[in-house]
Parts: C-alpha cells; structure tokens; sequence
C-alpha cells in the first residue's frame, strides 16, 4: 500500500526553486495589449506624495526646545463631548526619538503648586503647539526649576531679538 502514495514534495520544491524572471516591457505596450490609455495624469511622482505629507506635520509643530513658553492645545474627550484645552507653560526637557518623542511642560497652578504634564510630540491629539516666548539656557533639561517656587520658578531669560 505504501507504494501507491506519491510524493508530492518534490514537486512543491521544484516549482519554488524556479527563478522568477521579470517582464521588462515598457508601459506601452502593456497597455497596447490590455488596451489601456496611458495617461502623465497616471503616473504619480514620490516627490509630491513626500511634500504634501510634511506640510501637514510642519504647521501643526513648530520649532520649540527646552526653555520656550508654549501654550499646548490639546484634545480632551469626555463621552460623546470633545472640547480643547490649552496648557501654557515652559518646556523642560524632550525625551525618546523619532514617532516615540515626547516634551514635558511645566506650568505653576493654583496655590503655587508646580503641574508637569508629559505629551507625546506626534500625538494626533495635540490640536497645535503655539510658542509664546523663546527661551535662553544652557541646558537640556530645566529639572532645576522643579526647586524653585512662586515667580523665580517661571522665570527663564528671554532671547535677544
């Protein structure tokens, strides 16, 4: 009985060991046989995809870095309601890199309690980020500013215009 089953692996292996040899016929004549118009309008260059796809993200981030006032405006969903928030305050540090980064802003609340809130710089929440002052410093991260209380710890030199 073992003699009249066949193996079909062989035959499996032989058709995918097959190189695939790539038709180079130009677009023409493909759609001469398929009697397709071949129009400019079809082709769609990279180069206008890429550009139109950066317009967006440069409007809704400006330049801004750790010492700028910004007033972060902000997506809030409470059940079928969704209002904008905005959250003014100096930005201390920035974190991670690429889709992953993120920037905190610290803001002084009501009885002079110090409120940091981390937002993700590509979150499609943020409705825009408006920069309100340009900040000077030598540092990276303003963890400092954390120690300080009342007006001092929003107090950061302005640039020089």
């Amino acid at each position: 009985m073992t003699d009249n089953i066949k193996d079909t692996t062989k035959q499996d292996t032989d058709q995918q060991d097959t190189p695939v040899v790539a038709d180079e016929t130009p677009a023409e004549e493909i759609a001469e046989q398929e009697n397709v118009e071949v129009t400019e309008e079809t082709t769609v260059d990279e180069e206008s995809v890429e550009d139109d796809s950066t317009d967006q993200t440069e409007e809704k981030l400006p330049e801004f870095r750790a010492g700028d006032t910004v007033r972060v405006f902000y997506k809030i969903i409470e059940g079928d309601k969704m209002r904008i928030q905005p959250f003014e305050g100096i930005v201390i540090s920035f974190r991670g890199s690429d889709v992953s980064k993120t920037f905190t802003v610290r803001r002084i609340g009501a009885d002079q309690v110090g409120v940091e809130r981390i937002f993700p710089l590509h979150s499609p929440n943020i409705e825009k980020i408006k920069v309100m002052k340009r900040g000077n410093v030598r540092r990276a991260k303003l963890y400092y500013l954390r120690d300080k209380v009342g007006r001092e710890a929003m107090r950061v030199k302005e640039i020089k215009k």
